[in-house]
C-alpha cells in the first residue's frame, strides 16, 4: 500500500482522511483516538492547491467497527492521513461512507 499511495494519491494533490469510530475510556484504558483527540471533517485542514482550488479527498474507511488499534490507525497516520470520527456509535460500513462523502462534498463546496 505504502508504495502506490504516493503514486496514486500524492499528499500535494489529495487531502488525506481516515474514518474511525469514536471511543470512549474505560478504566485506564485510553484508544488512541482518545488520546488524539478526535476530530470532525469541519476541523481537517483542507488547503488548496497553486491555483486556489481545493484539493481532493481521499477518505480511508474501515470494517465495522473500526480499525485495529493501534497498529492499522497509526500506519495511515504515518501516510500523512488525518484521523475523524463520527461519533461513538459504531456504523455499518456503507452507511460510514454515505455519511463521509456527505460530508467531504461539503468540505469541498465551502472551500471553493
Amino acid at each position: 500500500m505504502e508504495d502506490d499511495l504516493e503514486h496514486l494519491f500524492p499528499q500535494d494533490d489529495v487531502v488525506r482522511v481516515i474514518a474511525h469510530p469514536e471511543r470512549r475510556e474505560f478504566g485506564n484504558d485510553v484508544s488512541s483516538i482518545v488520546a488524539n483527540k478526535a476530530r470532525r471533517m469541519s476541523d481537517i485542514e483542507f488547503p488548496t492547491d497553486a491555483r486556489g482550488k481545493p484539493r481532493r479527498v481521499l477518505v480511508a474507511v474501515g470494517p465495522e467497527g473500526g480499525w485495529e488499534e493501534p497498529y492499522e490507525l497509526d500506519k495511515f497516520i504515518d501516510m500523512g492521513f488525518q484521523q475523524i470520527t463520527l461519533g461513538p456509535r459504531v456504523l455499518r460500513s456503507d452507511v460510514a461512507v454515505i455519511s463521509l462523502l456527505t460530508l467531504a462534498h461539503e468540505m469541498c463546496a465551502l472551500n471553493r
